[in-house]
This record gives C-alpha cells, structure tokens and sequence, in this order.
C-alpha cells in the first residue's frame, strides 16, 4: 500500500490511544484506495496487514466472511483504535459487576482503548457488509514488515 499512516516516536513511550485514533482515521478514510486487497487470496477475503513498522500494525478486516462476532478481547500489553470504514459494529465493553456497556458504531466513527479494555464486536447484519480498520501499538518493536504477532483482533477471547 502506498499509504502509510505517520508513525510518531517510534523509540519513545508507546503513543496515546488517541493518538492511534487518528491514525485510524487516516487509514480507514482512504478505504477506497485499499479495499481491493481485502478480496485478494492473500488477504483470505477476512483481513489483512495494511502497515506495520516498529511497534505499530494496522489491519484491516472484512466482516462479511468471518464470523459474526468475536469473544472478549483482552488487549493486554496493546493499546489501539478501530475505525469502521463501511456498515457498522456492535461494541460491547465490559464491565466488572455490571451488563456490558454496549453501543453502536457506524461507518465514519471510531473509538479507541488502553491495555485495560476488555471487549467484544459483532458485525451489524442490517447495515450491510462491514469493513474496519484496526490500529495497535505493542511494547515489542517489529525488526521487519512481516514481524510480529498475526493480527491482534483475531485473538478470540472468551465467548
């Protein structure tokens, strides 16, 4: 991809959460420009790394072929934004002692997280096909493009 999102400090502290939001941001809004690699085999029509260097990666992930949701994440260790570029998300945040905090998000809007959040997204099947846009920061610096963890999304946590 030609694109690639600015990556501030890359030696320093891991960036802010809201910081990787406007990297989302930036990412997600050129969706026309990298939406062809989705359905390419080597984007297996599910997701995709669109860039990833030192210690950030973004992903790109199609909803309409994977399952209809995810388990809860824990982003352990990760801090990140997810950015919904068409149709919309079911977001659910959990909370200790209390139902879920749940919300929806649609195309245009993100929202980010810390190494706390503990979560879970479900595509919304009445808005159509969804595609998102996935932005984390990890404390271990990649040593090349093709280094690191597989997409930290689709770590399935507990249903």
């Amino acid at each position: 991809m030609e694109t690639q999102p600015v990556v501030r400090r890359p030696d320093g502290p891991l960036p802010e959460p809201e910081e990787l939001m406007e990297i989302a941001y930036e990412v997600g809004r050129d969706y026309l420009r990298w939406r062809p690699r989705l359905a390419q085999p080597d984007g297996e029509g599910n997701w995709i790394q669109l860039f990833r260097a030192d210690r950030i990666g973004v992903w790109a992930i199609s909803w309409q072929h994977m399952p209809p949701g995810t388990g809860y994440l824990d982003h352990e260790q990760v801090r990140g934004a997810v950015y919904v570029a068409r149709g919309a998300l079911t977001h659910e945040r959990a909370r200790l002692g209390s139902a879920p905090h749940t919300t929806e998000i649609g195309a245009g809007n993100a929202f980010c997280f810390d190494e706390t959040f503990y979560h879970r997204m479900h595509a919304v099947r009445e808005a159509g096909p969804t595609v998102t846009v996935h932005v984390f920061a990890t404390p271990d610096a990649a040593t090349s493009e093709g280094d690191g963890p597989a997409c930290p999304a689709l770590r399935l946590g507990l249903p």
